[in-house]
């Protein structure tokens, strides 16, 4: 065979391998353009999640009922330990106020621990449906914050009336109003900063020793411990960051607002039988150990208002806490929940934990 044979044999060779490469560069350009699937409608999506998340907190009662069993139990408790409480003497009222921010502190952070390790279980979940194209991060997000509410408004009515009836707190429709929605409210607070932490921070661990801080700061400062006007300086501007002084504020001043209930300051019984001359200066204005006048050097304290005492006197016990504050204190603590689920978004758009 010559090689003009050899060269005309090739040709239809070479021309049908082009042609077959050809086919393989359209398919492989083809292959490149194909899009990943559009989400859902923005309603679709949050309907999808919330019936999702419904049903996995349904399904899911060692987290959910565990909740509402630990308010119940630590409820019972309380009532049980303060039981129609009379207050005669600054401790008396100093216990109350223990049991109110007690009660909030424990159940609030109960509910921050306990949302932090279910976030991040299922976080993995999260990242794969949304690289899927089934729905946005921020709905995910979104949704979460919707499902909490029912299971908020629950501990909510479990919490608050199981002690506040029991321990026999103001009988007023103010005081019962501010107590349920000064409790929800943080409780939101509280469960927000849990999903916040749970976007974060890389793992529970992690998540809830930030957690661990951050309660005990707003502990510490919240005004109960270390009244405002006792604080260094360089400390009163935790006061103002701190959510539980926002919410300790709005409950206690209206638990105690037009209370005259007369108190020993700082303990004893009032005088009533002290005799002439004394009995115009002395009776129903000072204390003693027994309630009965002995002399001058038996006095054990002076009577003061309750509601004096608490907040409204110079040298009030929580000086600084005031009743007009109520609707700000509420104002502040909602201000807070919008940030932290804005934040919440922000940093699931930006942080991805995820490792594969």
């Amino acid at each position: 065979i010559g090689m003009q044979d050899l060269s005309q044999l090739q040709t239809p060779m070479r021309k049908e391998i082009w042609q077959e490469k050809r086919k393989q560069d359209v398919t492989t350009q083809n292959i490149t353009k194909i899009e990943v699937p559009k989400s859902r409608p923005v309603y679709k999506q949050i309907l999808y999640l919330v019936i999702r998340n419904m049903k996995t907190y349904w399904r899911t009662p060692e987290f959910t009922l565990s909740r509402l069993l630990v308010i119940l139990l630590v409820g019972v408790i309380i009532t049980s330990t303060f039981w129609q409480q009379k207050y005669e003497s600054a401790a008396d009222i100093q216990s109350r106020i223990n049991a109110i921010m007690f009660m909030m502190m424990l159940t609030a952070a109960y509910n921050l621990f306990t949302i932090m390790p279910f976030q991040i279980e299922k976080r993995a979940l999260v990242y794969r449906e949304i690289s899927s194209g089934m729905y946005w991060m921020t709905m995910a997000v979104l949704s979460d914050g919707i499902v909490e509410m029912p299971y908020l408004i629950a501990e909510t009515i479990v919490g608050v009336n199981i002690v506040y009836w029991g321990v026999g707190f103001q009988d007023t429709e103010m005081s019962y109003l501010y107590y349920n929605l000064t409790f929800f409210t943080y409780l939101y607070f509280m469960t927000a900063l849990g999903m916040f932490l749970a976007i974060l921070l890389p793992d529970a661990l992690s998540a809830q020793l930030v957690a661990t801080v951050v309660v005990q700061v707003f502990q510490l400062f919240a005004g109960v411990i270390v009244p405002f006007d006792k604080l260094p300086v360089y400390y009163k501007p935790m006061y103002w960051i701190s959510a539980q002084h926002y919410a300790g504020e709005a409950i206690i001043t209206t638990q105690f607002h037009d209370d005259h209930t007369p108190i020993c300051n700082p303990s004893g019984k009032i005088i009533e039988d002290a005799p002439w001359p004394f009995k115009k200066f002395i009776n129903g204005k000072f204390c003693s150990e027994s309630g009965k006048f002995v002399g001058l050097s038996d006095f054990t304290g002076i009577v003061q208002a309750a509601e004096d005492f608490m907040y409204k006197s110079d040298h009030a016990f929580l000086h600084g806490y005031k009743f007009e504050n109520r609707e700000l204190d509420l104002t502040i603590i909602i201000a807070w929940c919008i940030a932290l689920r804005l934040l919440t978004a922000l940093a699931a758009v930006t942080i991805n934990h995820n490792k594969r």
